[in-house]
């Protein structure tokens, strides 16, 4: 009797570094309207990490995450999504500063267009 080799599971453990399992609560924002979503961080390795969102929703794409209290920022990609389960590749992290510098700019730049007023003009540029 001939047996085929068994396959490997799909959701066998592909990550090229050991996981750590932890409990990090951490903000979510995500999607072309800036969605904000509560998690916890369940585990985390060197490439990526395992978060249980607080609600049922589809994320997909790039998203940032802040970890909380501590304020530490990640850029990530979701790489999978089951129910209420996401994995995601870390692809950087920002420095908070320049982040801080482009939110303030950004509101900056929200309030002009609520004022109707025109920007001034600078004679140096």
């Amino acid at each position: 009797m001939r047996t085929e080799p068994k396959a490997a599971r799909p959701d066998a453990d592909r990550r090229s570094a050991r996981r750590e399992r932890c409990v990090l609560r951490c903000r979510i924002t995500h999607g072309p309207w800036r969605e904000v979503v509560d998690a916890i961080i369940r585990d985390l390795h060197e490439d990526g990490a395992r978060l249980r969102l607080n609600s049922r929703i589809a994320v997909n794409g790039r998203m940032r995450i802040e970890i909380q209290p501590s304020g530490a920022v990640h850029m990530a990609d979701v790489a999978w999504q089951r129910g209420d389960e996401i994995g995601v590749r870390l692809i950087a992290t920002p420095d908070e500063t320049v982040e801080r510098q482009i939110d303030a700019l950004r509101r900056a730049g929200a309030q002009l267009r609520q004022s109707g007023r025109p920007p001034a003009d600078d004679d140096g540029y």
